[in-house]
């Protein structure tokens, strides 16, 4: 991810547009060829030394020097230092720390060059310092790095961009055609896997996707605001999109972002479209130890509600009879998406769909109002912490077959 100094923007009467790099572009494909060779090459280099290399390359090459540590940037993204505290140090400085305590009440010296050559004695050591200080940062040395072809990074380096300013983003609104493929519902997947609060409607032959962004948010913002940079990869593995974003930095005026498929990024990940995240395969395991009578599977099908909204649910369960259900789970920061949702199932008696709500969120007095009253969820509705509990689920289960 590009933090906001690596952004490259420009602004125009209320738009904002991303600088997008040339990904054909032979001068830069190779100086990013010369920095994917360093990262290559740098097993159990220290961090300073690869940043070092790094620089040469960046002041010694024409273009400009924020495109270029841009590029550094998403490399060290997918370089993993060894940070894991070394024991051994640990107990090198402490010994050192006590016996120099010790010489300085024991012994007067003539200055500082006497007492250094006094302790490097003591522990027959010419390079104290360097040992001292070896577990810094940088001085981690490089565990592993992800490569990839000069031609990814620059696409990875367009995508970022976006990234960035959706960092600061109110809302999205996306538009994607009704192709019901699998990329289609691995995008929705993936707006339930992450979290994102969004409303769903159907016009004509488009979804329209509505999505909250970090900026509407007084809960956990830096996190929401990283899922939804994220959920922008899985966007670009749609044949046909259409997205439009309101940008604010710092309270300061807002901009419209507009991009679509034409723009030119090339997907940079795979489709993962067997993953099952962890909680979800922990929720199937309890429900597996307590029932055989129920099947659970991650949502993968769309739920018409009235008004033309659409509901795309965390889970669908089938029970041996052929009964079937679904699960929506409403998170901490989920509150005006739940009010909504039971005011549409207050008119509606034709859906099968049971609500689980975060304790954190029914402490809120305006939702804990609104689930006392709604005769929706007294029946089809429960409260959760961390993941939904057999022990709230399995009445609602029950009372449907």
């Amino acid at each position: 991810m590009l933090t906001k100094d690596l952004l490259q923007y420009k602004t125009k009467k209320g738009q904002i547009f991303p600088q997008f790099v040339n990904p054909v572009d032979n001068e830069l494909l190779a100086i990013a060829e010369q920095l994917i060779a360093v990262f290559e090459a740098s097993s159990n280099t220290p961090r300073a030394t690869l940043l070092e290399s790094n620089k040469q390359i960046i002041d010694s090459t024409p273009g400009s020097p924020i495109v270029k540590r841009g590029l550094e940037k998403l490399l060290l993204d997918r370089t993993e230092f060894d940070t894991a505290p070394n024991e051994e140090l640990i107990a090198f400085r402490h010994k050192l720390f006590t016996e120099t305590s010790r010489l300085l009440s024991e012994k007067q010296f003539r200055d500082y060059t006497d007492y250094q050559q006094s302790v490097q004695e003591q522990f027959d050591e010419t390079e104290l310092g360097a040992k001292l200080y070896a577990d810094l940062p940088s001085c981690q040395p490089v565990l592993t790095f992800n490569t990839l072809s000069a031609k990814r990074l620059l696409h990875r380096y367009n995508a970022a961009q976006v990234q960035g300013l959706l960092l600061h983003c109110n809302t999205l609104t996306l538009k994607l055609a009704d192709s019901m493929t699998a990329e289609l519902r691995q995008l929705f997947k993936y707006l339930r896997f992450n979290q994102l609060l969004s409303t769903i409607r159907k016009e004509g032959e488009l979804y329209q996707i509505t999505v909250d962004g970090p900026l509407n948010l007084f809960y956990k913002t830096k996190r929401y605001g990283m899922n939804l940079a994220n959920f922008f990869i899985a966007v670009l593995h749609q044949p046909k999109w259409e997205l439009a974003a309101e940008i604010q930095f710092r309270n300061k005026q807002r901009y419209l972002l507009s991009l679509d498929e034409s723009c030119g990024i090339k997907p940079i990940s795979q489709q993962f479209l067997a993953y099952i995240p962890e909680d979800i395969q922990l929720f199937q395991a309890m429900l597996q130890n307590k029932t055989d009578d129920w099947q659970i599977r991650p949502g993968s099908q769309f739920l018409p509600l009235a008004g033309d909204f659409y509901c795309f649910p965390d889970y669908q369960l089938v029970h041996s009879s052929g009964v079937e259900t679904a699960i929506e789970l409403f998170h901490p920061w989920h509150q005006g998406h739940l009010i909504a949702r039971l005011n549409t199932l207050a008119e509606q008696k034709d859906v099968s769909l049971i609500l689980g709500v975060s304790k954190e969120l029914e402490k809120k007095p305006l939702i804990a109002e609104a689930l006392e009253t709604s005769t929706y969820f007294a029946a089809f509705g429960f409260t959760f912490r961390d993941v939904p509990t057999m022990r709230s689920l399995l009445p609602i289960l029950n009372s449907l077959v």
